[in-house]
Order: C-alpha cells, then structure tokens, then sequence
C-alpha cells in the first residue's frame, strides 16, 4: 500500500505528499466525527443500491461497531492491500491480508492472507515491489470471493490501515463491480493518528516520515519486510497499539469515535 497516495473524489487518486495536507483538516479528521445516525443514512443509501442477497446486503444489515466505546473494548480489522496499480478505477486487488485486534492485543490466530486473480496483467513494475508474478495471480481467489471473506471479517469491527483512503478507495470500487453499491464503515488511520501526534508536540515532519516503517522506527518496533499485505497489515496493527497507548493514559478513556478519520 502506497503511503504517498490520497484519494481526491470517490473515483480515483493521485499523487500527493503525506505533509501536504493543512495541518487544521488533519485535525478535524481526527478530532471530529459525525454522529452514528451519520453513518447509518450512508449505510442506507448504499443498502438501496446493493444487488439484493449478496454479501453486501448482509454486511450493511448488520450493526456497525460501537464508535463510543473505550478503544480498549472495540474490535478492530487491520487490513492491507496490493493492487496491481494505484488507480482503483483500472487497477485491481492482487493480495490481502488482514489480522483482528481486540483493543490492544493483536490476535495472530486471525491472521489471514489470499492472493487475488485480478484478471488482468501485472505490470512489470508493479510486480517487482510486491513480487507476484502473473503466474501466482492466476492461482489466486476470484476477486468477488476474496471481497465477501472480507466483508465477513469487517461485519462488526472498525477497519484500520496505514493511509486509509487507499484501502477505502479500492475496497469501494471493488464493492461496486460486484455487488452494486460501495462501504460506509468507520476507519481509523494510523497515518492521520501519527500526523495528529506530531502536531499536538509542535513537532515538524517531513513527508518520509509519516512512513509505515519510519513511524514504526519512532515507537521503536522491529523492522520488518514490507510490500506483503498480511505483512504491512501486522505492522500497522502494532503501530495502532502504539499509537492509541501513547494518546491516553494508563487509567484514562479513550473513546473509538476520537480515533476515527473521515474519509
């Protein structure tokens, strides 16, 4: 998942530094969110458009979850995509992977990880970062069923990722090819929790170091190998339990709802 990408409309993205944005909308994203009737009309709206019986149905028919609870009871899916591109209008998934957390304990049990047949080429210069060739992809699960497990792994927990309005961007074009509609879900991410962090120190940051692993360096957890979803989704999940620990106090409440961005 590409850390300098932002998503500019629902159709597609482009380009931009991770330092670029205003540091006041970085903070309205966190430090503001909509009421759950907000999220419950945009879950209506897509319920109407969504081709009856599919997994679509059924994932906007079960309720969200709790947003004002203390992070530490809510349930979280750290998810990660490659794609063979960045643009979700063209480009495909190629791989996901995902592991639950339940407020701050990362469940390895969980972890899961399918390689996607996206049914078009991979670009050579794609393949070379995340190193799944044509051959391997062709192996891989149709990309609808890759979509429902993902639905049923989301059904009931708060979506996390390290710059989010990627995931979110390719999971809703993805939504719409099969099943007709796209997601209304809430999403914490970990980029705009560690942009916030540095503003609340007065700290300057330049574009790298809003990085998965450069964040990941900060709080002093291991380095690892990126470009492998179920891979950079375990980072991200410790880098989510940092991130929350270090924003409340041992004995304080932290409610799900002050971590969430509005994507």
């Amino acid at each position: 998942m590409p850390s300098g990408w932002s998503m500019t409309t629902s159709a597609g993205c482009v380009p931009t530094s991770t330092s670029a944005a205003p540091a006041e909308m970085a903070r309205l994203r966190l430090s503001w969110f909509p009421h759950a009737s907000w999220l419950a009309l945009r879950r209506r709206y897509h319920r109407r458009r969504a081709k009856p019986d599919s997994a679509l149905v059924h994932f906007l028919d079960t309720p969200v979850a709790d947003i004002d609870a203390d992070w530490r009871q809510g349930e979280y899916l750290v998810l990660d995509f490659e794609t063979t591109g960045l643009d979700p209008r063209q480009d495909r998934l190629l791989s996901v992977g995902w592991v639950v957390m339940r407020g701050p304990t990362i469940d390895l049990g969980t972890a899961h990880h399918e390689v996607i047949n996206p049914r078009i080429g991979i670009p050579e210069q794609s393949a070379v970062i995340h190193c799944i060739t044509d051959d391997a992809a062709a192996e891989g699960l149709p990309e609808r069923v890759a979509l429902e497990q993902v639905l049923e792994a989301l059904t009931g927990r708060v979506l996390v990722a390290h710059n989010a309005r990627f995931e979110i961007a390719f999971l809703n074009a993805a939504c719409r090819r099969h099943f007709g509609a796209g997601l209304a879900i809430p999403v914490i991410d970990t980029l705009l929790l560690a942009r916030q962090g540095f503003e609340r120190r007065h700290l300057h940051h330049g574009p790298g170091e809003l990085r998965l692993d450069a964040l990941r360096g900060r709080y002093h957890l291991p380095r690892y190998h990126a470009h492998h979803a179920l891979i950079d989704a375990l980072a991200t999940a410790e880098l989510h339990s940092a991130l929350c620990q270090d924003r409340v106090s041992p004995t304080g409440r932290l409610a799900v709802r002050n971590l969430l961005s509005v994507l």
